[in-house]
């Protein structure tokens, strides 16, 4: 019998489990989790009638493996897809509607995008002239804001792509990997010769299918966490879980590693699924892994608030609104959450979820929690023009949590993997700071590590 230890019992380390579990039904796999809760930083508020996020707010459809697994828990009929509706763009004092046909800011139509006030003539012209640029002047990896200037602009940059891509990762586009974040557009590129002829193809294919524009974003009626309740029910029977269990050290020995703060006998194998800060407590000798324990991670916090709708003195206009970078405000974005997700508010009710923390802007780090609250609603108040003052307010900081995948990541990831491979048989790292830090990636990851563990064990 194989013994296993995962590391981290958030929604990476819980599937891990499970499909192992599973899938070897006779190994014995304990799960540690130094938290007194599952689930990391999926979190969700359950009360009066409210089922809101406190922590990520949905997933992307099209990234199969989190509706697999979703659909294998048996919570498929829960599935919910985000209600559809006119974004904005917030530049310095006014709200600018996203141009119609666009995908993160790229135009695929010309009347929507000619229409726009958000852009000068000038720079649309820029933008436009793409279509007759050749791909960027490299065959490696480049940085998400110098391809885009590259092809559209600085004025598009500024205006429409940074503030839709930067909140993704919650970093500067000017220093993140195109090939590690949206390796897709620098495929569309090559394979059409610019931006623009890629998008115009996309957007073409998508329209000869006749499927009809919906949602992108998924959630449950339950909230994400009931995914964490029930893995946790679900869990196979030869899973352990144990929470408030600190790994305090990682011994490699003659039949495997020792777990510090765990039971003493080894593991023949170790996955670990924590982010990248976490290393220094296991590897702080090992000079091959300095890169990743002092990977860049941002900063942002996340203010969800309830209103009485009665009160609301602010029109809901479409699904919510970003800002731009240049804008005097420490707000990144806005999600009107009645709107976007309506089944997650009672009907008297509206919730607006704000987002703070942006790169230069240390104000996350500065305030304290309530501070943050006071501040949050002070700003959304003054961007929105509305006077309510909210039922209350959840806030969620997230200090150093989202790994920074800079120029070169993927080079970097496989250096580590290789290197581990050979120093360390028998150990496996999986998670954000690797390959995708969005809740389905980190499934997808698990999967196909345990796929790869079942083989080597056939």
């Amino acid at each position: 019998m194989s013994r296993v230890a995962v590391i981290g019992g958030g929604l990476t380390g819980l599937s891990t489990a499970y499909y192992l579990g599973r899938a070897k039904p006779d190994w014995q796999i304990d799960v540690f989790e130094e938290e007194q809760r599952f689930g990391g930083k999926i979190k969700t508020k359950r009360v009066d009638g409210y089922v809101v996020e406190v922590g990520p707010d949905s997933y992307l459809a099209r990234k199969q493996a989190m509706t697999d697994l979703i659909n294998e828990l048996g919570l498929g009929d829960t599935l919910v897809t985000n209600a559809t509706g006119q974004a904005f763009i917030y530049d310095r004092g006014s709200m600018f509607p996203i141009p119609g046909g666009s995908i993160v800011g790229i135009p695929t139509e010309f009347v929507p995008f000619a229409k726009s006030t958000l852009l000068s003539w000038s720079g649309k012209f820029r933008a436009m002239q793409d279509i007759f640029k050749s791909p960027y002047p490299t065959d490696g990896d480049v940085s998400i804001g110098d391809f885009f200037k590259y092809h559209l602009g600085n004025e598009m940059m500024d205006k429409l792509i940074e503030p839709l891509l930067s909140g993704i990762y919650g970093g500067d586009i000017y220093e993140l990997s195109l090939d590690a974040t949206f390796p897709e557009f620098h495929s569309l590129e090559r394979k059409h010769g610019n931006m623009v002829k890629g998008m115009l193809a996309a957007r073409k294919q998508r329209a000869a299918t006749n499927v009809k524009p919906s949602g992108q974003f998924r959630q449950l009626t339950g909230g994400l966490e009931s995914i964490i309740d029930e893995l946790v029910a679900q869990m196979p029977a030869n899973v352990t879980l144990h929470k408030s269990t600190p790994v305090t050290s990682i011994e490699k020995v003659k039949d495997g590693y020792v777990l510090g703060g765990t039971v003493k006998s080894p593991y023949e194998e170790v996955i670990i699924t924590t982010p990248p800060q976490s290393y220094k407590k296991w590897f702080a000798e090992d000079v091959h892994f300095c890169e990743l324990m002092n990977m860049d991670l941002s900063t942002c916090a996340i203010a969800v608030m309830g209103f009485d709708r009665a009160t609301f003195d602010a029109p809901l206009d479409g699904t919510g609104f970003v800002i731009t970078r240049k804008t005097d405000t420490p707000l990144t974005a806005c999600t009107y959450i009645t709107a976007k997700w309506p089944q997650t508010t009672p009907q008297d009710k509206v919730v607006l979820r704000v987002f703070m923390g942006k790169p230069g802007d240390n104000t996350v780090q500065q305030f304290d929690g309530e501070a943050l609250k006071e501040l949050a609603v002070k700003e959304i108040q003054r961007i929105m023009k509305f006077s309510a003052k909210p039922l209350w307010v959840e806030l969620t900081r997230l200090d150093k949590s989202m790994p920074q995948y800079k120029v070169g990541h993927r080079d970097l990831v496989a250096r580590l993997k290789d290197y581990a491979a050979k120093a360390y048989p028998g150990l496996h790292m999986i998670g954000t700071p690797f390959d995708g830090v969005g809740m389905p990636d980190g499934v997808r990851q698990a999967h196909d590590l345990v796929q790869h563990l079942v083989n080597e064990d056939n």
